[in-house]
């Protein structure tokens, strides 16, 4: 009892206070007891000389047992120590001492700390992300003994870091294991795990079981709120707080009066934040000299005030991985306040490169302060067209932009039934196989691209022929008919159309059917078109009178081809899965982590392609298969929520009310307003006070009675 009491003051985090029942006249007289208990000690006996024949048998009644004397020295005595102790512990209970811990009313606690890039930011020390837990620490620290509480962690991904539990030593450890990390913020998954995890009448939890479903829980959300409103989301039972980490907003002041009409009623104060970040980079070749490269960025400047920098270029080995690199040139940036400026490198084309850029100035997030880039690793897409000479199609391909994209083999039906060419296709060499009238006896182990022919299976064994459909609609979404636009001008003469198979994507609509549309295969996608583009010698449509053709074809080698441009790789965020597509037959290869202390093997997925899951820092990873293949790719964040460490929520002191709703983080269907401190939480001390005096009496009268009868 008293180590939990000990341990219970050892956590308090905010003053104490009294709230004594008793007024100063019976304080006054209370206080005469421990005197008077002192005096009586004081207190001498004077005993007067008997004649007896022994002493023997008195020696057990010399005690003191008569007072016939005043004063005695006051000697070292414990049942004086454990009276006084008990009297003291008694005015204790009686002054009614009690805290003001931190937590909310309920007795259900959702803590979910956010661990974002941003949180890593060093403006609240030492982060804050450790002040967000320390925060979160002192709700645990107040819990009552029948409370419980759940833990819950995000950034891109939410984790459950502890289920409902009433054990605090548990929950304080997994709230100090919390790690930062790099990557983006999402709320809604969060707030759907907790939505999900938060009824405590179906939770149990580490040793305890929570029946009580009436309870509403607190939702206590520690943030800096670097994250897009949550709107459309049922909440359900949960009551949210969102604690804002970081600097308070400045004072609002109303914009500036212009002459030309009323200002903006919602105008916001721009919060600056001490922080500098490249939020863009990326090469491209230099039209002018295509044997030079440019890598282009842009760093932008939150603070309030000018930053003068330098933006340097290394180069990275490729057999050094988590090395320094090599510094190779260097720009110097002068930025006004709350600005963005542009920077260029040239670079000679020496083939694959892995390069960096950093930033020289010192801020409060340093994840942002460095960005990178491979660019020299071009890889054109293996294309097979089995054609019997369609002279339209054959002109397509022989385009400038589609050469630079794609390896095209052109082969006739014949050919493609050759013992060779077989084993090539059911081998996997082309990256895209297009049958041009023509269909297999077997689908390829490649993408596939049909005109007027149909894959093989029973899913196409009844076509319907239909002459002249009318082109209604496309799908300009999808990635094989970006940039079509005139497709309604296309007039087709005969058409086979069939149902689509399930987990098929309409393309192209007709009056009639569905005109072309993708469908997965074993890890594959096969893109149909359901009219052929002659008929026999003769053309059965108009298309290769429009830019959509071309078009049709570039993309379809784009998006089925595994094209690879050499300017520059996809932009790929920590914490997310990245797609690998390797130029290996293999079952697997090996991804060395950005670091290059961690190496993991991924397994071919069904697809054909690789998913590493373990990209959770910036930096530039080296995928690696036998017997010397190297595909490297760069990871950034590149996020302008993130970089932008000015915390949102908080409603800046002298905001119109009719204003302040703008600066609310809206999280359902209605706005929350941000806080940076918790509810305070009254806990009351007198009962472990006065069960104390109770024990200390007890261990007086065992001593006292040992001492008498023993």
């Amino acid at each position: 009892m008293f180590w939990n009491l000990w341990n219970r003051l050892g956590s308090i985090g905010a003053p104490l206070e009294l709230s004594s029942p008793l007024g100063a006249a019976r304080w006054f007289v209370l206080a005469g007891v421990p005197v008077g208990i002192i005096a009586l000690y004081f207190l001498k006996l004077k005993r007067r000389p008997v004649t007896v024949s022994s002493t023997l048998l008195w020696r057990k009644s010399l005690e003191d047992l008569h007072v016939n004397s005043l004063f005695q020295r006051l000697r070292r005595n414990l049942l004086l120590f454990l009276q006084l102790l008990a009297v003291a512990l008694a005015m204790l209970a009686l002054a009614g001492l009690r805290s003001k811990g931190t937590g909310g009313q309920g007795q259900r606690y959702v803590l979910m700390i956010d661990n974002s890039a941003s949180m890593a930011a060093t403006d609240v020390p030492p982060s804050r992300l450790e002040n967000a837990k320390e925060k979160a620490k002192k709700v645990v620290t107040s819990m009552d003994s029948n409370d419980l509480a759940m833990v819950i962690s995000f950034g891109e991904t939410a984790r459950v870091v502890s289920n409902y539990t009433g054990d605090k030593r548990a929950l304080l450890q997994r709230i100090d294991s919390i790690p930062p990390t790099q990557s983006t913020t999402s709320l809604r998954e969060a707030l759907q795990v907790a939505a999900g995890l938060a009824n405590p009448s179906k939770q149990i939890g580490e040793g305890v079981v929570a029946t009580s479903a009436l309870i509403t829980p607190k939702l206590l959300i520690y943030t800096d709120g670097g994250f897009a409103d949550v709107e459309g989301f049922s909440l359900g039972n949960l009551e949210p707080e969102v604690v804002v980490i970081g600097p308070p907003p400045r004072p609002y002041s109303p914009p500036a009066a212009e002459a030309s009409g009323p200002t903006d009623a919602k105008a916001k104060v721009h919060n600056p934040s001490d922080n500098v970040a490249i939020v863009a980079l990326q090469a491209r070749i230099n039209d002018e000299q295509p044997d030079v490269y440019q890598l282009f960025g842009r760093v932008h400047n939150f603070r309030s005030e000018r930053v003068e920098t330098e933006a340097q270029l290394f180069r990275h080995a490729a057999d050094k991985p988590g090395s320094e690199g090599q510094l190779i040139d260097a720009i110097a940036l002068q930025l006004p306040p709350q600005s963005e400026q542009s920077f260029k490198f040239d670079i000679p084309d020496s083939g694959l490169a892995e390069l960096e850029v950093r930033l020289t100035v010192k801020d409060a997030l340093e994840v942002d302060n460095r960005a990178f880039a491979i660019v020299g690793n071009a890889r054109k897409a293996q294309v097979l067209a089995i054609t019997a000479g369609n002279r339209y199609l054959l002109d397509a391909f022989n385009t400038p932009t589609a050469s630079n994209k794609a390896d095209v083999r052109v082969a006739t039906p014949e050919e493609a039934k050759g013992e060779e060419l077989s084993r090539e296709i059911r081998g996997g060499r082309f990256d895209l196989v297009i049958y041009d009238g023509v269909r297999p006896e077997t689908p390829p182990e490649a993408n596939a691209l049909y005109f007027g022919s149909l894959p093989p299976g029973p899913a196409y064994a009844n076509p319907k022929a239909v002459e002249q459909p009318v082109i209604l609609d496309w799908s300009i979404s999808h990635p094989l008919m970006q940039y079509i636009r005139d497709l309604s001008l296309v007039f087709v003469a005969k058409a086979n159309l069939v149902e689509p198979p399930a987990g098929a994507t309409s393309l192209i609509e007709s009056n009639q059917g569905p005109l072309a549309f993708t469908v997965p295969r074993e890890g594959f996608t096969d893109a149909v078109v359901l009219f052929p583009l002659l008929d026999g010698t003769t053309p059965n449509t108009t298309w290769f009178r429009f830019i959509s053709f071309p078009l049709f074809l570039l993309n379809s080698m784009q998006a089925l081809g595994n094209v690879r441009e050499g300017s520059g790789e996809e932009v790929r965020s920590p914490g997310r899965p990245v797609i690998l597509r390797a130029e290996t037959l293999g079952k697997d290869l090996l991804v060395t982590s950005a670091s290059g202390h961690a190496t993991e093997r991924l397994a071919r997925t069904p697809q054909g392609s690789f998913v590493y899951n373990q990209a959770a820092t910036t930096g530039l990873y080296h995928a690696r298969w036998e017997p010397s293949g190297l595909l490297p790719f760069a990871v950034n964040l590149f996020d302008f929520r993130e970089s932008d460490l000015a915390p949102r929520g908080l409603v800046p002191d002298g905001v119109p009310e009719s204003q302040a709703e703008a600066y609310k983080i809206k999280i359902g269907y209605n706005p929350v307003v941000g806080t940076q401190q918790t509810e305070d939480k009254q806990q009351d001390w007198w009962k472990w006070f006065a069960c104390a005096a109770l024990v200390v009496l007890l261990v007086e009268w065992y001593i006292y009675n040992k001492r008498v009868y023993i």
